[in-house]
C-alpha cells in the first residue's frame, strides 16, 4: 500500500496507465548573424501555434467541464503575451546569437526562480503554469505539435503520473479516467481542483508511484484516505467493490434531501454554506443545496492576471456573486497572501506561514486592502455581503484592520458613494493567540469564523502538507476541541454567531462534534454538503452535545474518533420494530 494525500474523495478500481515524461536535452547552438532574424521568427511561429492550441484547449474545457476551469488557460495565454518571457527570449537570441530553445530555457529558469520564493501554495504553484507554457513552445519549436496526446484513451484507467501539467489535465479523456494518482501535487493543484469538480478520486504526494506501479497493474485508489493499493487480494477487492456500490446508492439517496433544510431530529437549525474560489462556482454551490458562501477566497482574483484587480473589477465580481446566490449571504475573505507574493524575488521569510502575511501586510502597504474594502462596501448595498479578516492575532491586529475599514468607508461617503453601513464584519480565528483573546475581539465584530485548517496546524505544530508529519495532523485532538469550545463560548457571551470554514466542516463525523460544541453554521466544499446534511438531519443536537462533552474528556484523537463512530452508528441506526 502507498500513502499520499487524498484531494478528491471516493474509491476507484482499475488498471494503471503510467505517464512518463522524459525530458529532451536542450543544446546551446550558436546562430550566425545572418540567421538571427530567422531564429526569432521561428520562436514567434512556435508561440503563435501555442496560442492557437491553448485557445482550442480553453474552449474545450469551458464547453465540457465548465468555465471555472477554463480560466487556467487565460493565465497561460497571458504568459505568451508577457514580454518577460517571449520578448526576453527573443532578446537573448539576438544578444547572444543562440538558438530559440536555449534562449527560452534561459529566460524560463530566471522566471522560475522568482516563483520558487513565493510562500502561498497556490501562487507558488504557478511555476507549473510556466513549465507547461515553456514545454508547449519547445514542442512546437521541434515541430512536435502532433505528438501523442491523452485525449483518446484506449480504455478506462487509473492515471498514474509524476505530475499532470494543466494542459495535460485539460486534454485528458476524463470520461475514461477512473482515478488519478500522482507523485507530486497538492489540494490547490489544477488537477486536484478538476478531479474534485468531476467527482473523480485522486491521491497526490505519493513520491514514487511512477517507479513502483508497473503499467497495467490493478490498483485501488482511495481518495478519502489518501491510499493506493497495488494488486489487491480477492477479498480486499470485493470489499472495495461493495464500498463503491454503497457510495453509489448513497449518492442516489442524498439527491432526495438536496432541497431540504438542515435540521437536527430535535429541531435545531444548522446552516450549511460552501467554500468557493471562483465566481463561476456559484451555480455548483446552489446545486448542492448550500445556503450561501461561507468563504470566498478573494486572493484567487490575483491568480488570473498577476496584478491587483481594480476597485471596479472587484465590485463587479462581488455583485455577481450576490446576484447568483440571492437571497443567501456571501462571505469574502480579504487578501490572504504573504509579503513574498507582493515582491517576487525579494527577501523571503524563513517560515512564511509565520511571517508577514494577510492582515499584517496592512501596515506595510494598506492601499490594496483599502481598495478591496471600498469595493466590498459598495457591493454590500446589493445584498448580504460579509467581510472577513484573516490571520488576526489579537486586539491590536483587529484595531489596525478596522481603522483601514473606517478610512475606506469615510472616503466613499466623501465621494457620495454607497458606504455599506449594513455590511457585517468578522474575523477568522485561526491563530491560537486570537482563540485565547476571542473575548476581547468579540465586542468589535459581528461574527467569528473558525479556520480549522491553520488553527489545527498552529496548535499542534504540524505542517499538514508535509508527508513526514501529516499523520500528526489530528482535527479531533483534545486541544483542538477545547480551543473551539472556548471560541464558541466567547462568541456566545457577546451574542455572536460562530461558524467553521475549514476541512473539519466537510467531515460528517467532525460536523456532529462541531454542532455539539455549539457551532450552527458550517462552510465546506460544495460536494460535501449532502452527506453532512444527511448525518446532521439524522441526529439530535442533544446527542451531539453529549458526544462533544464525552470527547472533551478523552485523552487522544484516536479514542475520540472510536467513541464517536460507535455512538454515532447507534444514533443513526433505525429504531427496532416493536
Amino acid at each position: 500500500m502507498m500513502r499520499g494525500q487524498g484531494v478528491s474523495p471516493g474509491i476507484a478500481v482499475g488498471h494503471a496507465l503510467v505517464i512518463e515524461r522524459r525530458s529532451v536535452p536542450i543544446f546551446r547552438i550558436l546562430v550566425p548573424a545572418q540567421g538571427v532574424d530567422g531564429e526569432v521568427a521561428r520562436l514567434q511561429r512556435a508561440v503563435a501555434l501555442s496560442r492557437e492550441q491553448l485557445l482550442a484547449i480553453r474552449d474545450r474545457v469551458a464547453r465540457e467541464v465548465g468555465r471555472p476551469h477554463a480560466y487556467i488557460f487565460d493565465a497561460h495565454l497571458l504568459m505568451l503575451e508577457d514580454p518577460l518571457l517571449v520578448e526576453r527570449a527573443a532578446d537573448v537570441v539576438r544578444a547572444d546569437g543562440v538558438n530559440a530553445e536555449w534562449a527560452l530555457r534561459t529566460v524560463s529558469e530566471q522566471l522560475r526562480a522568482l516563483f520558487d520564493v513565493l510562500s502561498d501554495p497556490y501562487m507558488s504553484e504557478r511555476r507549473t503554469d510556466l513549465d507547461d507554457v515553456q514545454g508547449r513552445i519547445l514542442l512546437n519549436l521541434r515541430g512536435a505539435a502532433d505528438a501523442p496526446s491523452l485525449s483518446r484513451l484506449p480504455g478506462s484507467f487509473v492515471v498514474v503520473a509524476e505530475e499532470l501539467l494543466p494542459s495535460e489535465a485539460a486534454e485528458l479523456d476524463w470520461e475514461r479516467v477512473l482515478a488519478v494518482a500522482t507523485d507530486q501535487g497538492s489540494p490547490t493543484h489544477h488537477t486536484s481542483i478538476l478531479a474534485r469538480s468531476l467527482g473523480i478520486p485522486a491521491v497526490v504526494g505519493l513520491v514514487d508511484a511512477c517507479r513502483r506501479i508497473p503499467p497495467g497493474t490493478l490498483v485501488v485508489v482511495d481518495g478519502s484516505r489518501g491510499e493506493v493499493i497495488l494488486e489487491p487480494s480477492a477479498p480486499m477487492l470485493a470489499g472495495f467493490r461493495a464500498t463503491q456500490e454503497r457510495d453509489r446508492q448513497e449518492d442516489v439517496a442524498l439527491e432526495s434531501i438536496r432541497g431540504l433544510p438542515c435540521v437536527t431530529r430535535d429541531g435545531v437549525r444548522v446552516h450549511l454554506l460552501a467554500n468557493a474560489e471562483f465566481t463561476d462556482e456559484a451555480d455548483t454551490v446552489v446545486q448542492h443545496g448550500a445556503e450561501g458562501i461561507g468563504l470566498f477566497r478573494s486572493e484567487y482574483l490575483l491568480g488570473r492576471s498577476g496584478r491587483w484587480p481594480s476597485e471596479e473589477q472587484q465590485v463587479e465580481v462581488y455583485r455577481r456573486l450576490l446576484d447568483r446566490l440571492r437571497p443567501w449571504p456571501v462571505t469574502v475573505r480579504t487578501w490572504d497572501i504573504a509579503a513574498e507574493d507582493l515582491t517576487p524575488g525579494g527577501p523571503s521569510s524563513a517560515n512564511p506561514a509565520l511571517g508577514q502575511r494577510a492582515s499584517r501586510l496592512i501596515e506595510r502597504d494598506p492601499a490594496p486592502f483599502r481598495v478591496q474594502l471600498r469595493a466590498l462596501l459598495r457591493a454590500s448595498e446589493d445584498g448580504p455581503l460579509r467581510v472577513m479578516f484573516p490571520f488576526v492575532t489579537g486586539p491590536s491586529d483587529l484595531r489596525t484592520v478596522l481603522a483601514v475599514l473606517d478610512e475606506a468607508r469615510a472616503s466613499l461617503r466623501a465621494e457620495g458613494l454607497p458606504s455599506g453601513e449594513r455590511m457585517s464584519v468578522g474575523v477568522t480565528i485561526e491563530v491560537p493567540s486570537a482563540a485565547v483573546t476571542a473575548d476581547l475581539l468579540a465586542p468589535h465584530v459581528d461574527f467569528f469564523t473558525i479556520g480549522t485548517n491553520d488553527l489545527i496546524q498552529y496548535l499542534l505544530a504540524v505542517d499538514r502538507v508535509d508527508p513526514r508529519v501529516s499523520s500528526l495532523y489530528e482535527p479531533l485532538h483534545p486541544a483542538v476541541l477545547r480551543t473551539i469550545a472556548g471560541i464558541v463560548a466567547a462568541g456566545a457571551m457577546a451574542g455572536l454567531p460562530v461558524s467553521v470554514c475549514g476541512e473539519m466542516a466537510s467531515d460528517p463525523l467532525h460536523a456532529v462534534v462541531l454542532v455539539g460544541l455549539g457551532v450552527h453554521e458550517l462552510s465546506m466544499s460544495p460536494g460535501a454538503i449532502p452527506r453532512v446534511k444527511a448525518v446532521l438531519r439524522g441526529v439530535a443536537a442533544e446527542d451531539a452535545r453529549r458526544l462533544a462533552s464525552i470527547a472533551m474528556g478523552l485523552p487522544t484523537a484516536i479514542a475520540i474518533e472510536t467513541m464517536l463512530r460507535r455512538e454515532l452508528a447507534r444514533a443513526l441506526s433505525p429504531a427496532p420494530v416493536r
